[in-house]
């Protein structure tokens, strides 16, 4: 059962993140828990996620651990070709799927990442995205035990996200007959790759930011707006003076 939740964990939003300050903080009005459910994931890092991670970063050669990202990398086309779909954007679902076709054929099952080298980017949105993309509010702040930052938008685009990827997918088929500890193991693996990459990306957060927590909250929101609005968040709209109103 942990298998199945447990690579959705949110630290890759840290990659490349550490100047970020606690601001456009959101709406958090569950704070209380959230702090006590960021602690309990805070805790399972440090003593079961991290030391597996810093292992596995030391014990395989670079080439290798490129080639796992790559292989679970391509295996998010169909989230993100949903999430392109309602967004309506047909340019980026022909690029997205042209992308998994050259990574699936000339790159190997997605072990290798020619289709970069073409100027086929990758892309990480998901429903979460689409929806903001629509309108819907984010809502409150979240923290997911083990899966980490979300809001209540973002919590339920999982959700579908979940549907869709091929890894869940056939864990759950898998789990109305004998259990396929193949695919339990993907997974794990995913998450331990996924972590290793961001050793020191969250060690160097964790010792620049005041609050950890604020940190973490900031950085999730800000990545997200940056998705939805293709890193162009528009700018809020500056109150009207009072004296101006009148005039």
């Amino acid at each position: 059962m942990f298998s199945r939740v447990v690579f959705a964990l949110l630290l890759p939003l840290l990659v490349g993140c550490s100047s970020i300050t606690p601001s456009d903080p959101a709406r958090d009005p569950w704070e209380r828990m959230n702090r006590g459910t960021f602690w309990f994931n805070e805790q399972a890092d440090r003593y079961a996620i991290k030391p597996v991670a810093t292992v596995y970063d030391e014990a395989l050669p670079q080439e290798a651990k490129s080639g796992v990202g790559n292989f679970f990398s391509n295996l998010r086309y169909p989230i993100v070709l949903l999430s392109s779909l309602v967004q309506l954007k047909f340019g980026q679902v022909a690029e997205q799927t042209g992308r998994f076709v050259v990574n699936s054929t000339l790159g190997l099952l997605g072990l290798f990442d020619p289709a970069t080298d073409m100027g086929l980017e990758e892309n990480d949105d998901d429903f979460g995205v689409a929806l903001g993309y629509h309108g819907v509010p984010e809502g409150p702040y979240l923290v997911l035990p083990i899966l980490g930052p979300s809001n209540v938008r973002d919590g339920l685009g999982r959700l579908v996200d979940f549907a869709v990827d091929p890894l869940f997918f056939l864990e759950f088929v898998g789990s109305w007959g004998h259990k396929p500890l193949v695919f339990d193991s993907s997974l794990a693996l995913k998450l331990v790759d996924t972590r290793a990459g961001m050793l020191e990306n969250i060690e160097t957060a964790k010792k620049s930011a005041l609050d950890y927590y604020l940190f973490m909250q900031s950085a999730y929101h800000q990545y997200r707006q940056g998705l939805i609005y293709d890193g162009q968040a528009p700018d809020e709209e500056e109150p009207v003076e009072e004296d101006e109103a009148g005039k």
